[in-house]
């Protein structure tokens, strides 16, 4: 009995631990109808913690009527203190094998620090418009 008690507090501890260790993420996905990404598409973040290193990962859902080699978009970043920032930034989304659903996450900024405490908005705006595309998103990980 003494056993079995120990083996379940073990159990306990270490699912304890595990919860803790998990990177606390911000994930925002925006569905597309008809599977068209075609205009602007605006994600806000709350940051509360101007020292933290943090990854912005980009997240495309898409399906079997996606044709293209990769997707051209642009990325407005405006800061809580109104600084703006917009580059160019290319998906390169490989064409499904089968015909189920698929999605692809790809590295935006690594180890940034988002400088200002405040609400802070990304756009991705595609260059042209993409068929098969049925969501896309922003993953933040601390």
């Amino acid at each position: 009995m003494r056993s079995i008690i120990r083996h379940i507090l073990l159990l306990a501890v270490m699912a304890i631990a595990m919860a803790c260790n998990t990177t606390p993420r911000t994930v925002e996905v925006i569905d597309h109808e008809g599977s068209v990404w075609s205009s602007a598409e605006e994600i806000y973040y709350t940051n509360q913690d101007s020292l933290l290193k943090r990854d912005i990962k980009i997240v495309v859902r898409y399906d079997r009527t996606y044709k293209a080699d990769s997707i051209a978009l642009r990325v407005l970043t405006v800061a809580p203190d109104s600084m703006v920032l917009e580059e160019p930034f290319v998906l390169r989304v490989p064409r499904l094998s089968d015909l189920r659903p698929e999605e692809q996450t790809f590295v935006y900024r690594s180890n940034v620090v988002l400088k200002h405490k405040g609400d802070y908005l990304f756009r991705l705006t595609p260059e042209t418009a993409v068929e098969g595309i049925a969501s896309v998103g922003l993953i933040i990980e601390e």
